[in-house]
């Protein structure tokens, strides 16, 4: 089993030794005000009561609440020194950043490899780029800390994990050459584009254009994963309207690169969808074939010579993330060749340490081969995994195919 969708990121104080000396006193200093800004809200995500009620009714991972801790009282050095300490209760799980931890989560529940997403990064990397405050000299060099680390990380397990890549899209030759810097660091797994591009034109822009060019030459998947949103406040129904919505706002790459013809001048581009739901391609596709075909708007189609069905059945892939069962039941109108199943570790939202049971309720009664194309064959198709070695990890690991489908 391939997981499409699982997430690592460094201790705040780790990813200091990854910038140039320059920016570290920058770096701790934004830490410590995102620290500050994150606490003063904890109430806004998860009030004490709910976190009860889900750790009572067998939240096995645990539930953080509001912590006890007045981040107010603390100075500036002693708050980075508790985000910095693996032992704080403001620690990630320790697999999130321990390589030999997460070898043994991953183990433990059945995946041979995964594709890895960021956290939160230094000057607000990761997958809530462009927060309006960073200077976009320090959110560049936060993403080249994270990309340096991450390369490190997945080089202590060569194989097994496909890492992600963060880029900005500032300046467009940059980067290219930062893309071109990952690959060669071992970042096979791709690029993630930025959701939100900031103050500049959206992908249907001609400047992207070198982007599409190198992703295509140089075999780099792009990935659009759900994370960000709109600064809704810290109002109550705040994070009501982040949970409705963010799965919502990486959906836009699609048309964008259709109907700038990305897609046509760059037939081997891939795009994957990662934890943004499936159903919600065939409302997608069945809108914009209406809009293709309508003479009206003929000219939406020039120079494409594909539908928009073709182009995502061509180029377009998702990383089903926790994929249920009501989803698994439109595997063929999507294709059954373009989804990736998706634990999302170590996120409270995911499947893990509880994957097999989620499998079986979810493929009970699949076919053998459609069980493997989505757990695993078609994430050997996107990323260049290799599947003997792999194989055999599996054949140690689990899970047994017989287990998944009820047949044991």
């Amino acid at each position: 089993m391939i997981s499409s969708d699982c997430h690592a990121g460094a201790l705040p104080g780790t990813y200091v030794d990854y910038l140039p000396k320059q920016y570290h006193e920058a770096a701790r200093g934004w830490w410590v005000s995102f620290a500050r800004e994150m606490m003063a809200r904890a109430g806004t995500f998860f009030d004490q009561e709910a976190v009860d009620a889900y750790n009572e009714e067998g939240g096995s991972r645990g539930l953080m609440g509001k912590q006890s801790v007045d981040s107010q009282a603390l100075g500036d050095a002693d708050l980075m020194a508790m985000l910095s300490d693996e032992t704080s209760p403001f620690a990630p799980r320790r697999g999130e950043f321990d390589a030999a931890q997460r070898i043994a989560d991953l183990d433990a529940d059945g995946v041979a490899a995964e594709v890895v997403f960021p956290q939160m990064v230094t000057f607000g990397g990761g997958l809530m780029q462009y927060r309006d405050e960073i200077l976009p000299e320090h959110n560049l060099e936060g993403i080249r800390a994270y990309n340096r680390w991450l390369a490190d990380f997945c080089d202590t397990n060569p194989g097994r994990h496909a890492g992600v890549a963060l880029v900005n899209v500032d300046d467009i030759d940059v980067t290219v050459k930062e893309i071109r810097n990952a690959k060669e660091m071992g970042l096979w797994g791709g690029v993630l584009l930025p959701t939100h591009t900031g103050e500049h034109p959206f992908y249907h822009h001609p400047r992207y254009e070198p982007l599409w060019t190198v992703c295509e030459e140089l075999d780099m998947p792009m990935h659009a994963h759900s994370g960000w949103s709109p600064d809704y406040g810290d109002v109550e129904s705040a994070t009501a309207m982040y949970i409705s919505e963010v799965d919502m706002w990486p959906h836009r790459a699609f048309p964008a690169l259709l109907w700038s013809g990305a897609f046509e001048r760059h037939p081997k581009l891939k795009l994957v969808f990662t934890e943004t739901g499936c159903g919600w391609i065939l409302e997608a596709l069945r809108m914009l074939e209406f809009k293709a075909a309508n003479p009206i708007f003929k000219y939406f189609t020039k120079g494409l010579s594909l539908s928009p069905t073709e182009y995502f059945a061509r180029n377009c892939y998702i990383g089903a993330s926790f994929m249920p069962v009501h989803e698994g039941a439109m595997r063929h109108q999507i294709g059954l060749d373009r989804l990736m199943y998706g634990t999302d570790y170590p996120h409270l939202e995911g499947t893990w340490p509880n994957t097999l049971p989620a499998l079986q309720e979810t493929f009970r009664g699949y076919p053998e081969d459609e069980t493997r194309a989505i757990l695993g064959i078609n994430a050997t198709q996107v990323y260049p995994f290799d599947r003997p070695r792999l194989e055999e990890i599996a054949g140690r690991i689990g899970p047994s195919l017989s287990t998944i489908l009820g047949e044991a």
